[in-house]
């Protein structure tokens, strides 16, 4: 007698659409070799094979222009003679090389300096300390190296992404633009710019002119004596002193804190939510503008006479105190 199977136990007795290993396998095996040549391209990029120092000097330079864009660090330095000495630490690995090529012509002396091959995984770099004479003017680009620049006299512009820029005891104009890097402005004597998208800006020294503006970062300049200040924010806050001539600072939420022992022409003061607290000589002035629904206290003479004091907000507080 033969026993068939039927019904249930008959239908689950047959494969309908079994596990298929092949494809999943393939998959599997092309994710760990990838993982293996990322590895392996990590392990390359980050190794530094060749490394070398280079030293150069040009007479009759007038104007330096620096393009860095190998993520290096760059450091500036006044100097008594009359030349411009490069000197220069160059790393590479086995995935990328750094390009340098230097041009002198008319006066003006051109750094420009890359990596090639993979941009990715590498450590391709090259700091740079140049010694510069004085008033040279310095044009200077990076990408995410630090800058520092020391006793330099002569005008002077930086523009990074994100690196960090640090100037101290700089005779001349200064012009700062970074997107995240910190800027530091020590000891400056001329007119000095700063601009940042979430770089805190601090500020001291002395010019014609401050201007400075952050998008989201605080901006620290209590300690710049300047005819013109001007500053602006959208959300960091604004600390602004030393003297002034005229002081024009406008916000949408910082706080804005404005002090000074000197005699002024204007104060101005513009925001939305941001509250105002400014500290001024004791004296009547002529007081102008108006809050929606802050606060307003102050602790001066509104007669007129000692200069104007003019803070306009939404709904921040104000309060003014001698």
């Amino acid at each position: 007698m033969t026993f068939r199977a039927r019904g249930l136990y008959a239908s689950s007795s047959k494969e309908r659409g079994g596990f298929r290993r092949g494809p999943w396998m393939f998959l599997g095996g092309v994710l760990v070799l990838a993982l293996v040549v990322l590895t392996a391209l990590s392990v390359l990029g980050n190794m530094t094979v060749n490394q070398s120092d280079r030293a150069d000097s040009f007479s009759g330079v007038s104007a330096l222009e620096i393009d860095n864009s190998t993520g290096g660090e760059v450091l500036l330095r006044g100097g008594t003679g009359d030349e411009v000495t490069v000197d220069r630490k160059l790393r590479g690995s086995p995935l990328s090389e750094p390009d340098e090529d230097i041009e002198a012509e008319g006066g003006t002396l051109e750094i420009d300096t890359d990596c090639s091959g993979l941009p990715l995984f590498n450590s391709c770099s090259v700091d740079y300390e140049v010694t510069v004479p004085t008033g040279t003017h310095v044009t200077l680009e990076t990408i995410s190296g630090r800058v520092s620049v020391e006793n330099l006299e002569g005008d002077l512009s930086v523009e990074t992404t994100s690196g960090a820029v640090d100037v101290s005891e700089h005779s001349g104009a200064v012009d700062v633009e970074s997107v995240s890097g910190n800027v530091v402005l020590d000891g400056v004597e001329g007119a000095a710019r700063a601009h940042t998208v979430s770089g805190r800006i601090t500020a001291s020294g002395e010019g014609p002119l401050l201007d400075v503006s952050s998008t989201s970062a605080e901006i620290l300049a209590e300690d710049f004596t300047a005819d013109e200040i001007r500053a602006e924010s959208v959300s960091g806050a604004l600390e602004l002193g030393g003297g002034f001539t005229t002081l024009e600072a406008v916000t949408t939420s910082g706080a804005v804190r404005a002090r000074t022992t000197d005699p002024f022409d204007l104060l101005s003061v513009e925001t939305v939510s941001g509250g105002v607290v400014a500290t001024v000589p004791d004296g009547e002035y002529e007081v102008t503008g108006e809050s929606v629904s802050g606060q307003r206290d102050f602790g001066v003479g509104t007669g007129g006479g000692d200069g104007r004091i003019d803070v306009n907000t939404t709904s921040g507080t104000v309060r003014v105190e001698s």
